[in-house]
């Protein structure tokens, strides 16, 4: 087997096991409430921001839509690939499963469908698929600790692999109905 193909193999496996679990668990919580992360989660949405540290590095932002289960996320970032550039992206998240631990925890799988693009002179874009979970280890703070993979292809100048992995952290605040 090809050595460049190994890591997407693994991943393969990793993403449908992810898929099965979140399955699994999403059947135990469809029948209670949606994460109440501190009492934020009344109103229709939360928005939380955050540092996320790997390959890329940058500045996280999320808006989620607890009831639904979907979200969106992007990132301001600086990408260590190649020789450097400024990388962004935005995704269309959804949590698979708020499985709920003793104490008030929660542990929360999600896949998503996104979009990245590299700035500069060796500037490209491409699709992402972030796989991620999620842990809100603080009942009474409206603190995410996650950790990410995304694989992807670049379409834009040429097809490549794109990859990357992190973890991060967000503090979250409701949005306000009016």
């Amino acid at each position: 087997m090809n050595s460049r193909r190994l890591p997407f193999l693994v991943l393969l496996l990793w993403v449908g096991g992810a898929f099965a679990v979140g399955a699994q668990a999403n059947s135990q919580a469809e029948d209670r409430e949606r994460i109440e992360l501190a009492g934020l989660a009344r109103g229709p949405a939360i928005v939380g921001g955050g540092l996320f540290f790997g390959e890329p590095s940058g500045i996280s932002a999320k808006l989620w839509f607890p009831e639904s289960g979907f979200g969106f996320d992007a990132l301001a970032a600086w990408s260590f690939q190649d020789e450097g550039s400024v990388y962004l992206h935005s995704d269309v998240i959804y949590h698979l499963a708020l499985i709920e631990t003793a104490g008030g925890r929660y542990v929360v799988p999600s896949v998503g469908l996104g979009v990245l693009g590299r700035l500069g002179d060796n500037g490209s874009v491409g699709v992402r698929l972030p796989v991620a979970l999620s842990l809100f280890l603080f009942p009474s703070v409206p603190l995410e600790l996650f950790g990410e993979i995304s694989p992807g292809v670049g379409i834009y100048p040429e097809t490549d692999e794109e990859f990357g992995v992190g973890l991060g952290v967000r503090f979250y605040l409701p949005v306000q109905s009016r």
